[in-house]
């Protein structure tokens, strides 16, 4: 039984991508960057997509929608902002080129942060500032957000937009 439920899985999967999607691909782009979303993001995570697509929502925009490719990459500079010990948007112009390639995106952009205690902190500061603030409010359609800490505690967090 368990085996025709994974059978069953794949096949509404393989056949529910459509022929844009497919064509999209770059055969340069990780086997994990093409991976549907698997629900293994944070708590912290899926909060602070909740609180920004709620703040949206409070100004009459659209809900931004999950993107597993951009969950990917923003995964991957989280852990490359980590490793350096500060926020950067180090390799943002690739970054950008790989999710448009995969998604089709035709605007991409990038909120980045460290040294909030928590989620919440976060949030208010990136409204504060009028660039994070102009991307969270932004005419985007879907998104990702990467929060981990590093070795001592410190949390850093990286937001993809596009459309």
């Amino acid at each position: 039984m368990k085996r025709i439920l994974i059978y069953l899985i794949l096949v509404v999967t393989l056949y529910s991508c459509s022929k844009a999607d497919i064509n999209q691909q770059d055969d340069n782009v990780p086997e994990e960057a093409l991976l549907l979303y698997t629900g293994e993001h944070t708590i912290q995570e899926a909060e602070l997509f909740s609180l920004i697509n709620n703040h949206r929502l409070t100004i009459n925009l659209n809900k931004l929608t999950f993107d597993s490719t951009s969950y990917f990459y923003a995964q991957e500079h989280t852990e490359y902002m980590i490793t350096k010990g500060h926020t950067s948007h180090a390799k943002f112009g690739e970054r950008s080129q790989k999710i448009s390639k995969q998604t089709g995106a035709k605007n991409v952009s990038e909120n980045v942060a460290k040294d909030y205690d928590t989620i919440e902190i976060a949030f208010n500061a990136w409204l504060e500032s009028n660039n994070h603030r102009k991307n969270i409010e932004g005419d985007y359609t879907h998104s990702a957000i990467s929060v981990k800490e590093n070795e001592e505690g410190d949390l850093y967090f990286t937001q993809l937009f596009f459309r």
